[in-house]
């Protein structure tokens, strides 16, 4: 019969041959999705297998526009394209329901009773109709068919284009499926659709289609080359940045600061100047200006961008609608002039100056300070007056006697490895050691990754990538030469920071080549509007906003939380963790903290728990030396010996039930602890740590048959008093164990094995070590408090339980009953 579908197209079908074809064409596509659809075992944990399968809806040429979405029934329909001399798009079907009603509407055309008008039901929907097949990856490819990539195994840019309900599940599921997402600077954000970035093999996407979880619409390149636009001519960079500068929702006044002592920055700029004011530019001297000095596109306005903005690839083509809740200070504390070699500037001086200028001018504001400058001549294995004053500045010892000591956050470059034409001379990073001051034990130290291995075929097309995605940016130094032990681990995190590009000789290499660099804000004029940025400058401008960030959505946190959020939220690439697995043992396995650091934040991840992911939170104020007798004759004098003050114990709200019954399920429980020292940077110090620390602390966790006696007892002993031959078990279910996390001040460790061994473990310790608060009594501040930020997850990749509402619950039901619960859960 001849029926006018929808759009006016006649379609002359037999009922029963067509209704048929239809029938058995969406049987045979579910059939072939559950032969595809992989078995349960062969997946990564954490990843179960649901209902959802994609269908490939065939359609007549001559078809308009056909809607059958059902999103209320579980029916997406995505994708679309050609196929010959048909019209094709892809379904998502979400669940079995979804399948028997869109079954069943094909049935009703097929076999129910025709119109008045002589129709059968649905025809307009399903005459334009000519059959149903199993989804190909192919469906889903939006650009060239002829540029697919091959199925050899060979990992290439992908771009997913993902409903934007549906991001946290695709992000998820292609981590677990090893594939490398960038960072969320290089997404794309449209309406209702985001773009993500994938390092990944054609098998990994098809077995990401196979199993058949909602999300994703649509597959292209990740076309987000950076030499595109900063290319671009003037005029047109103009215009982008006008276009993302009247779309960004920018703060008030009253908001957090990145201040950054760099060569100054041009404020005149868009994309900078509404969140900085003219008396937030400053110079240590005024003889220098405050605007930036650096040649070509500058150096302090480019790390103004990524401080505010990111990398700015992704928001100048999207259509997004950023909104900042910081703002930026800037004190040039570089001359414009270059200093002679030598030239005796104290740098600690001049960098208290700087934070001096930005804290006298808003007192009470909110800020992370920011500096990429080193200096490479000097090795930054021991402590020099530039690392010990950010030390000094971070602990606050600048406070008045009556005032609260103002405790800062540093956020520091680790160095770069300078440019050699010979690429295996500056190849091996941990010969290249982390330059002055980023040895400072207070601060946090950002090296580099990077996610860029794609040059553009303009650029250099016989040259390539000196690093592979996901690996340690090769301008990046390490402190893997440093004595371990007696130095903090350096990097703490990793930010990209670009990639180098060598040709096929390896005798020339070129840096900061824009394909594989960053976009940030330039300096102004002639096609200076946008300019590619790299290094560990680059990493150091992103981790202070992230630093920011986190300030704003959480401002009762400390610095020394906002310190441990960054680190505790940090996850390893699959390079890096390909590295670390193949280590052998612990001590090999922490040296390599010395290249990567715990790796890269996550900013979702430090803001908030996922559902099967448990954050608590504590910040509190410990004494950690006493000496507890009273002079005879003066009662406000203390004698005697000066002994450990307190321990802290906190009871953990372990779902004790929950865990049992999880049995051999694996579970992470990751700690991090943070707190700033005071330094004391003689020499000495060099050769033992606790000369250098004011003090230090430590974290231990209840064994899971130790009772709480015995663990307090563990706990004085470690503070001198006396434990009773193996009273205690080992714990060597942690990734470094406890003498591979002593250096510096701040700790982080992961606990893993199975929930049943972790549901009587609901005790933690936070105790005192040797400092020289209690090592120098002629100094007086063997009374003195100090404070930290203690930071514990407990996570269930395995479990398909809520895991954090049980433990919120517990926390809650504790708390109520006054058990002594002193974190708090971040939700």
């Amino acid at each position: 019969m001849a029926h006018q579908a929808r759009g006016g197209t006649t379609f002359a079908r037999n009922r029963e041959q067509h209704g048929d074809r239809l029938s058995a064409g969406l049987a045979a596509s579910f059939e072939t999705t559950e032969a595809r659809r992989p078995k349960q075992d062969a997946l990564p944990p954490g990843v179960t297998i649901g209902e959802g399968a994609f269908v490939t809806v065939l359609l007549d040429r001559a078809a308009k526009e056909l809607d059958i979405e059902k999103i209320d029934k579980g029916i997406r329909q995505s994708a679309a394209g050609e196929d010959g001399d048909k019209r094709k798009m892809v379904l998502h079907v979400r669940d079995q329901d979804a399948r028997d009603y869109i079954t069943e509407r094909v049935e009703r055309y097929r076999t129910g009773a025709l119109t008045e008008k002589g129709n059968p039901p649905l025809a307009g929907v399903m005459q334009p109709i000519e059959g149903f097949a199993p989804t190909e990856l192919i469906d889903l490819w939006r650009e060239d068919p002829a540029l697919l990539p091959p199925a050899d195994g060979t990992a290439s840019w992908w771009g997913l284009w993902c409903w934007d309900i549906y991001v946290d599940e695709v992000v998820g599921l292609s981590r677990a499926l090893d594939m490398q997402v960038a960072p969320e600077e290089r997404w794309s954000t449209f309406p209702d659709v985001r773009i993500i970035p994938v390092h990944a093999t054609r098998c990994q996407l098809e077995k990401m289609l196979n199993i058949g979880q909602p999300g994703l619409a649509e597959i292209g390149f990740a076309t987000d080359d950076p030499a595109i636009l900063v290319d671009l001519s003037g005029r047109e960079q103009d215009g982008l940045v006008d276009d993302l500068a009247n779309r960004i929702v920018w703060p008030g006044t009253d908001v957090p600061a990145v201040c950054l002592l760099d060569t100054g920055v041009n404020r005149a700029h868009p994309l900078i100047e509404p969140v900085l004011a003219p008396e937030d530019v400053q110079t240590i001297d005024n003889d220098w200006g405050g605007d930036d000095h650096y040649d070509g596109p500058g150096h302090g306005t480019p790390m103004a961008g990524l401080a505010l903005h990111g990398d700015l690839t992704g928001p100048l083509a999207d259509a997004s609608t950023p909104r900042l809740r910081h703002r930026l200070e800037s004190v040039k504390f570089i001359p414009p002039i270059p200093r002679a070699d030598d030239d005796p500037a104290n740098y600690g001086a001049i960098t208290q100056s700087a934070v001096a200028l930005a804290e006298e001018r808003n007192p009470n504001r909110k800020r992370v300070i920011c500096s990429a400058a080193t200096d490479p001549k000097i090795r930054g294995d021991r402590p020099t007056r530039w690392s010990a004053a950010i030390d000094d500045m971070a602990a606050g010892v600048d406070a008045g006697d009556e005032e609260e000591p103002p405790r800062r956050l540093f956020i520091q470059a680790v160095g770069n490895i300078g440019h050699n034409d010979t690429w295996a001379t500056i190849s091996e990073q941990t010969l290249h050691a982390g330059s002055n001051p980023a040895q400072a034990w207070n601060a946090l130290t950002v090296g580099g990754v990077t996610f860029k291995d794609q040059i553009e075929v303009n650029q250099r097309a016989t040259w390539s990538a000196c690093a592979a995605v996901g690996d340690l940016s090769p301008y990046s130094r390490t402190s893997s030469d440093w004595p371990d032990g007696t130095t903090p681990i350096k990097p703490e995190i990793v930010f990209e920071a670009g990639n180098r590009a060598t040709n096929a000789r390896g005798d020339q290499v070129s840096d900061a080549m824009p394909s594989l660099s960053l976009v940030s804000t330039g300096k102004g004029g002639t096609r200076d509007a946008l300019t590619a940025f790299c290094a560990t400058s680059a990493a150091t401008a992103q981790a202070a906003r992230m630093a920011a960030q986190i300030m704003s959505n959480h401002p009762r946190y400390w610095p020394e939380t906002v310190r441990a959020l960054m680190v505790h939220s940090a996850r390893w690439t699959p390079p890096m963790l390909a590295e670390v697995n193949a280590a052998g043992g612990k001590t090999a396995r922490a040296a390599l903290r010395r290249k990567f650091g715990y790796g890269m934040p996550d900013l979702a991840r430090a803001l908030a728990s996922a559902s099967n992911d448990l954050a608590l939170v504590a910040q509190a104020d410990i004494q950690p030396f006493d000496r507890p007798q009273v002079s005879s004759r003066d009662p406000m004098r203390r004698v005697g010996s000066i002994t450990y003050g307190n321990a802290h114990y906190y009871e953990l709200p372990w779902p004790t039930q929950t865990l049992q019954q999880l049995g051999n399920c694996q579970v992470k429980l990751k700690i991090t602890l943070s707190y700033f020292v005071e330094p004391y940077p003689l020499k000495g110090s060099m050769l033992d740590p606790a000369r250098y620390r004011s003090f230090g602390l430590r974290f231990d966790l209840k064994r899971p048959k130790e009772t709480e006696s015995v663990f307090r007892r563990s706990q004085n002993a470690k503070m001198g008093q006396k434990l009773r031959r193996g009273e205690r078990d080992d714990d060597p279910n942690w990734d470094f164990g406890p003498k591979a996390i002593a250096a510096g001040s701040l700790h982080c460790d992961t606990w893993t094995g199975p929930a049943v061994d972790l549901a009587s473990r609901n005790q933690l310790v936070v105790y005192p070590v040797m400092g020289w608060w209690r090592d120098r009594p002629s100094q007086n501040r063997f009374l003195e408090n100090a404070r930290y930020s203690l930071v514990v997850t407990l996570e269930a990749p395995d479990a398909s339980i809520d895991l954090q509402a049980e433990v919120a619950t517990t926390a809650d039901a504790m708390i109520a009953a006054r058990t002594g619960v002193l974190v708090d859960v971040a939700r």
